[in-house]
C-alpha cells in the first residue's frame, strides 16, 4: 500500500482550501521506495532527465513505481482525496526534483502547468531552512499555458521582503508526508531549495500527457 491510511476525510478540505499539507501519512513501504530512491540519486546509480536540468536551479528524474499493485493503490489513494474516479485521473508529470547547491533562495512564485490539475509533493530530503510557501492572496485564476507561469515583480524586489508577508502559508515537510493542492490555480514556491530532493506527481482529469510521461508509465507498466 502506498499510504497508512484513507485520504477520503481530507477530500472537502482540500476544496475548500485548495491546499494540504498532510504529516505521516505514507506507508512504511512508499518511505521504503523514497529512501531507495535518494540512495540511488545521491550515489549517482540513478540518470537524471537531461532535457528537465534546469541551470542554476534543479536536476530531475523519472520517478518509477515499484510495481502494478502499488500504482493502483496510489491512484485509489489519488481518488479518496482529490473526488475523482481513479480512472479519470491521468499522471502528467513523475518527477524527482532535486536542488543545485547554488539553487536561488527566494524564487519568484509561480504556478504549475495546465496539466498539473492536482500538484502532489512528497519530501525526501529537506533541510532545515526550506519551506514550501502557498500564496492564496495572490488569486485562484487557472494558468491555462502548457508551461509554468511565473509571477511579474517589477526590478529590483527583494524577495526576501517579498516572502514575509504574513499572507504567505509556509510549510517546510519531511520524509513520509504529503503535500497537495490545486497546482495550476495556486501560486507557490519553495524558498531555500538548495539541497533539497522532493517526488513530485502532477495529476489531472482532461487525460493531458504534455511530457509523454504517463503513456510511457503504462507502456512500460512498472519497473517491476
Amino acid at each position: 500500500m502506498a499510504f497508512n491510511t484513507t485520504l477520503t476525510p481530507h477530500c472537502q478540505a482540500l476544496r475548500e482550501r485548495n491546499y494540504l499539507h498532510l504529516e505521516n501519512v505514507l506507508s512504511q513501504d512508499f518511505t521504503n521506495v523514497l529512501g531507495e530512491v535518494r540512495d540511488r540519486i545521491l550515489s549517482g546509480a540513478q540518470d537524471d532527465i537531461p532535457d528537465w536540468h534546469i541551470e542554476g536551479k534543479k536536476r530531475q528524474y523519472l520517478f518509477d513505481f515499484p510495481s502494478e499493485a502499488f500504482l493502483e493503490d496510489f491512484l485509489l489513494s489519488m481518488s479518496e482525496i482529490t473526488g475523482k474516479a481513479p480512472e479519470n485521473l491521468t499522471i502528467g508529470e513523475r518527477h524527482i526534483k532535486v536542488y543545485l547547491e547554488n539553487a536561488a533562495p527566494f524564487p519568484a512564485p509561480h504556478l504549475d502547468r495546465r496539466a498539473s490539475e492536482f500538484t502532489v509533493g512528497f519530501p525526501i530530503v529537506i533541510p532545515d531552512a526550506s519551506e514550501v510557501c502557498f500564496l492564496p492572496h495572490l488569486g485562484f485564476e487557472e494558468n491555462t499555458d502548457e508551461r509554468a507561469r511565473f509571477i511579474k515583480l517589477g526590478d529590483g524586489v527583494d524577495m526576501a521582503a517579498y516572502y514575509k508577508d504574513p499572507r504567505i502559508v509556509k510549510a517546510q515537510g519531511r520524509l513520509g508526508d504529503m503535500f497537495i493542492f490545486y497546482g495550476s490555480r495556486v501560486w507557490h514556491e519553495r524558498i531555500h531549495p538548495a539541497g533539497s530532493m522532493i517526488l513530485y506527481t502532477k495529476l489531472n482529469t482532461m487525460g493531458s500527457d504534455p511530457l509523454g510521461e504517463n503513456r510511457a508509465l503504462h507502456r512500460e507498466t512498472v519497473t517491476a
